[in-house]
C-alpha cells in the first residue's frame, strides 16, 4: 500500500520547507518501505525536508547502543539532507508568544511541539509541518492544510500538514 494524500499536496508545497515532527522519524524508521517513496517524491518537487534539534534529540534518546544511535543519526541526515532549522532568539520569543496564544489549551503541549509551532510562525508561508500530533496544533492558530493517511497493520495512521495562518 502507498501513502495517501491529496493530489494538490506536492504542488502546494513545491519550493517550500516541510518540517518533520519526531513521530514522522519514528514511524518512517519502523516502516521505511512506506515512507521512502513519499519522501523521494517530495524531494523531487523541490520540497526541503527539515527538522529542529529538539526533534533530533527526541528521536535519538533511548537508543540502546552507540551503533543504533549512529544508525538513527544517519537516518535523520538521509531524510533531511542535514537541513536542521536553527533555534534563534526570535524562535524563543515566538515560543513564549505561542504559550500565551494557547492559554489553557496548551497545558499539555510538549516543549518540542511549541518550538515546532514557533518555527511555523517564524517562517510563515514558506514552511509547513508534518505531524501525527494533530491535537497539539490548534486550528485557531494553525491551519490544517492537508491530511496524509498511512496504511498500518492495525488500520490507518493519520497525519496533519499544518501552516501558521496569521
Amino acid at each position: 500500500m502507498n501513502i495517501l494524500y491529496s493530489p494538490t499536496l506536492i504542488p502546494t508545497l513545491e519550493g517550500k520547507y516541510l518540517l518533520l515532527d519526531t513521530n514522522i522519524f519514528i514511524d518512517s524508521y519502523i516502516k521505511p518501505h512506506l515512507f521512502t517513496s513519499f519522501f523521494n517524491d517530495l524531494k523531487k518537487a523541490d520540497i526541503t525536508l527539515t527538522t529542529i534539534d529538539l526533534v533530533k534529540c527526541e528521536f535519538l534518546k533511548g537508543s540502546p547502543t552507540e551503533e543504533k544511535y549512529n544508525e538513527r543519526e544517519i537516518f535523520i541526515t538521509d531524510i533531511t539532507n542535514n537541513t536542521i532549522l536553527p533555534i534563534t532568539k526570535e524562535t524563543y520569543e515566538l515560543a513564549y508568544n505561542l504559550i500565551k496564544l494557547y492559554k489553557v489549551e496548551g497545558s499539555a503541549v510538549k516543549i518540542t511541539d511549541l518550538f515546532l509551532g514557533a518555527c511555523l510562525m517564524q517562517y510563515k508561508k514558506n514552511i509547513f509541518l508534518l505531524t501525527r500530533d494533530t491535537t497539539d496544533f490548534i486550528q485557531r492558530i494553525f491551519e490544517l492544510s492537508f491530511i496524509v493517511n498511512v496504511p498500518h497493520t492495525k488500520g490507518i495512521l493519520t497525519y496533519g500538514i499544518y501552516q501558521y495562518i496569521k
